[in-house]
C-alpha cells in the first residue's frame, strides 16, 4: 500500500510528466554539461546571471534571458520539467552540453 501511495506522489509531484504550478519562476543561466549537472554562469564578480519566467496551466508563457545565453528571440524552446516546481529550458535540444535557463517556483 506504501508503495502504491509513494509511486502516485512522485508521478504527480517529481515526474516529468507532472505539470508545473502557475505562477512565477526565478531562473539562472547554466550550462549542462555531459553529466546532465549544471554549472552556473557567473560574471567576473561571481555574480550568476539571472531571468524569470511565468507559468500557466502547466506551460511556459513568457521569459526573460540574460544575454550570456545568446538566444535568439522567436525561436522555440524545448522545456525539461523536473516535478511541479523546476524545470530548464533551451533553445538547443541535445540530450547534453547546452546552455539553459534553469527555473525554480517563486510565488504564484
Amino acid at each position: 500500500m506504501m508503495l502504491s501511495i509513494a509511486g502516485i506522489w512522485w508521478w504527480s509531484a517529481q515526474s516529468p510528466a507532472a505539470q508545473l504550478k502557475a505562477g512565477t519562476y526565478d531562473c539562472v543561466a547554466v550550462f549542462v554539461n555531459a553529466a546532465n549537472k549544471y554549472e552556473l554562469y557567473v560574471d567576473d564578480l561571481g555574480r550568476e546571471f539571472t531571468g524569470h519566467a511565468r507559468v500557466q496551466s502547466g506551460e511556459v508563457t513568457s521569459y526573460s534571458t540574460p544575454d550570456t545565453l545568446g538566444w535568439n528571440s522567436g525561436t522555440a524552446i524545448t522545456v525539461r520539467k523536473s516535478g511541479t516546481s523546476h524545470f530548464h529550458a533551451t533553445q538547443d535540444p541535445a540530450a547534453h552540453s547546452y546552455d539553459a535557463l534553469a527555473c525554480d517556483w517563486s510565488a504564484d
